[in-house]
């Protein structure tokens, strides 16, 4: 198990596993110890786990003559209310609950459903007879005590009275779990006969857990940070998020998404909305949804879903901005692609770098031939154009560098880009094809040096008068593509694959794409008719 050395699952059950080393083989008679801890919960059977280690660390020692290493728990905090106590006891009945049920559907054998119920069975009566005045606690009501604190990091002391209310709590739900069991396997309406573990004391934990999350400050920058760690977007998402999130802190005054309303959200919305433009007419609609909006949005609901906030306080908050009136679509038309294509062939300025003067050469054609998105394009290696089953292609891959869906996709050259000589272009190069990484200069991972060579396409696109606002320079190929692709009635599943678009269907997403099967597809592309002398 990920972050549990010598922990292991076996089916249903968490094993203790540990090599013997030579020299105690003998005394151990046996190569490595296989022990089932008879639990399938990690909380459960790290102090089984425990145990285990300190019984071979034990023998390992007498056998060598070793000391044996201490077993070092975590520290324990604080001392919970005994209504904290009560929640947890009812956390781990609803977990427990929760593997019963699934052990209840996956078996087949009446034979095993047998053994379960008579295992269920001895573990409640042992722990009704460790309940009786006079009597010691079950051990395994004991191991599960010892979890529970150790899990939600509790101060309790043994035989307090504070230790016992929790010990006999835990022995009650371990009677309830086996009766829950045999409803569970005989097909009889549920019914709970303590209740303790009543929906409605389940309704009333739900409830002070909001009233007690909505006293508890929650830093709302520690959010992103959390969300930033376990869903690890782009460097550059992670950098503009971090700098909308740190408006929307100063603009209401504090850092507590606790008390973040869904005013505040509407009043920062307003704001974004007609003041906080460079000139002070504000952003436009599109930018404060789906940029500034949809970073608070995005981490709140990370908080709800982890718990660390009761509710989304902008998951209601939209943006009702008018559409933007365009006047043209946003593919480049066929005068504008043709200028720029034609401009790659013309003598580059005296004073460019070799990498720039093969960007402004290559990556407009392969851009207009596969619609990919242009960085997609400039962070290419040389060992990214290759032949695959006899066909000339390119290698998409994230271990280039970013690629919005996080998916490497090869996709075949068209006949023309072959015929101009890219490959011969490439096969004499090494690394990166349109920069020089040890060129960079105060660059980041949130503003890559590919990034970079894509806006110089930009402004010089700009430049040779493709001027018009309403279509972007770069992006203007990849709707080219999809225009053109349809006139020639591409295949729309692998013209989307080739674009690296997600599948419109399940069934889509699955198998692959082969180079046979994109060069088809891409041949139908009818060639940009250029002169090419001297090129």
């Amino acid at each position: 198990m990920k972050g549990h050395r010598y922990l292991y699952r076996r089916g249903e059950y968490l094993v203790f596993r540990r090599g013997v080393p030579k020299r105690a083989r003998a005394a151990f008679g046996k190569t490595e110890v296989l022990t089932s801890l008879g639990t399938g919960s990690i909380s459960e059977a790290r102090h089984l786990l425990a145990r285990e280690l300190e019984k071979f660390d034990r023998l390992l020692a007498e056998v060598t003559g070793t000391r044996s290493p201490a077993v070092v728990l975590d520290t324990i905090k604080r001392e919970p209310t005994a209504e904290e106590a009560e929640e947890g006891v009812r956390l781990w009945f609803a977990e427990r609950v929760g593997r019963l049920v699934d052990e209840v559907n996956t078996i087949t054998d009446e034979d095993r459903a047998v053994d379960l119920m008579r295992d269920y069975d001895a573990l409640s009566g042992d722990a009704a007879a460790g309940m009786r005045i006079g009597s010691e606690s079950a051990m395994m009501t004991d191991w599960i005590v010892e979890a529970l604190i150790e899990r939600f990091g509790w101060q309790i002391a043994p035989s307090t009275p504070l230790h016992r209310r929790l010990t006999k709590l835990v022995g009650r739900g371990q009677m309830e779990a086996a009766r829950r069991f045999a409803q569970e396997a005989n097909g009889d309406p549920v019914r709970v006969l303590d209740d303790t573990f009543s929906p409605e004391q389940y309704r009333l934990d739900a409830e002070r857990q909001r009233e007690r999350m909505a006293r508890t400050p929650v830093s709302m920058m520690g959010l992103f940070d959390g969300y930033a760690k376990e869903r690890k977007p782009a460097a550059a998402t992670i950098k503009a998020w971090r700098r909308q999130l740190s408006a929307f802190v100063a603009f209401v005054g504090h850092d507590d998404a606790a008390k973040v309303t869904p005013e505040d959200v509407v009043a920062w919305k307003d704001h974004l909305l007609h003041k906080a433009g460079k000139d002070g007419s504000g952003l436009s609609a599109k930018t404060v949804g789906e940029t500034y909006l949809s970073a608070l949005k995005t981490t709140l609901r990370w908080a709800v879903e982890n718990r660390k906030l009761p509710i989304n306080p902008a998951e209601t908050t939209r943006v009702r901005g008018a559409k933007k009136v365009r006047k043209r679509g946003p593919g480049l038309t066929d005068v504008e692609a043709n200028l720029i294509l034609k401009a790659t062939l013309t003598p580059p300025p005296p004073r460019l770098s070799s990498e720039r003067v093969l960007a402004r050469r290559w990556v407009p054609w392969i851009c207009a031939y596969t619609g990919a998105r242009v960085n997609e394009i400039t962070q290419l290696r040389a060992e990214d154009v290759a032949k695959v089953d006899g066909i000339w292609t390119i290698h998409i891959t994230p271990e280039a560098g970013s690629v919005k869906n996080h998916i490497a996709r090869t996709v075949a050259l068209h006949p023309h880009l072959v015929e101009q000589g890219f490959p011969a272009v490439a096969g004499k190069a090494t690394g990166y094809l349109f920069f020089d990484p040890l060129r960079r200069r105060g660059g980041s991972d949130e503003n890559p040096q590919s990034k970079k060579v894509g806006e110089f396409l930009a402004d010089w696109v700009r430049e040779i008068g493709v001027d018009d606002p309403d279509v972007q320079p770069n992006h203007g190929w990849r709707h080219r593509f999809k225009t053109v692709s349809r006139n020639v009635r591409m295949d729309p599943e692998i013209r989307d694959r080739i674009q690296g678009h997600a599948p419109r269907t399940e069934g889509e997403g699955y198998g692959d794409v082969s180079p046979e099967a994109t060069l088809r597809e891409v041949s139908l592309l009818p060639k940009y008719e250029m002169p090419f002398d001297g090129c």
